[in-house]
């Protein structure tokens, strides 16, 4: 069966957009806050950063931790903080950055190095993986799937599909080619065409009432999807 394209909502997608920009935005932040406070990990592939944004605190600590040569004979746990000193690592400023607290910028190479925003909690893993489907991983940071936002994109267009809703497309089709008809044999007053528009539902080309009638997409969506 045919169908017709009636409304594309601009809106859900210019939102959508935004979200996968800020999405990527986000993930590539926190891998540069990450690698900017430690030399030992990289990110490398999906579940490194998978790992990462689980747990930001848990994994700094572990990598601080499986990079100390001690001997644990005892089984004794190293404290993180310890060997965060031992490596003149700057601990506390990486744990104030991915909960968004505050921080002492100016003492603060690495968060200067990575430029980050300050005060901005780090991305959780459930709004990454909200829009993880449009984002891929290319040569160490997050980079847009074109092919899956184009097809997320198209899910925002709404057609016109059964025979009801073709016939009421067809219908104000008809109805704005008759009105546009009429005006031009027989000039209708500006005022006079503002309320048809109103009372139609349609649009005008150049409000309130100058030129010619246009269907109203929004207005055709919420006649056809009472159906």
């Amino acid at each position: 069966m045919n169908r017709i394209k009636i409304y594309t909502d601009r809106h859900k997608i210019a939102e959508f957009e935004r979200s996968v920009n800020e999405t990527i935005e986000a993930s590539n932040s926190l891998i540069r806050i990450f690698e900017e406070f430690q030399p030992f990990m990289r990110i490398n592939s999906v579940m490194d950063f998978e790992t990462l944004v689980i747990d930001p605190e848990g994994t700094f600590d572990k990598v601080l931790i499986s990079n100390i040569n001690l001997n644990n004979s005892f089984g004794l746990k190293p404290d993180p903080a310890t060997a965060a000193q031992l490596f003149n690592i700057d601990r506390p400023n990486y744990l104030n950055l991915v909960a968004g607290m505050p921080i002492q910028w100016d003492d603060c190479k690495p968060c200067q190095k990575a430029k980050i925003k300050k005060g901005k909690r780090a991305i959780s893993f459930e709004r990454y993986r909200a829009y993880s489907d449009y984002i891929t991983f290319e040569g160490g940071e997050f980079v847009p799937n074109p092919e899956a936002i184009e097809a997320k994109i198209q899910t925002f267009d709404v057609y016109a599909e059964t025979p009801e809703q073709l016939s009421i497309y067809n219908h104000f089709k008809e109805l704005v080619t008759i009105l546009n008809k009429h005006d031009t044999l027989y000039p209708m007053p500006g005022p006079d065409k503002e309320k048809l528009t109103k009372i139609f539902g349609l649009m005008i080309e150049r409000p309130p009432y100058e030129g010619k009638f246009l269907i109203n997409p929004q207005s055709l969506m919420e006649q056809i999807f009472k159906y």
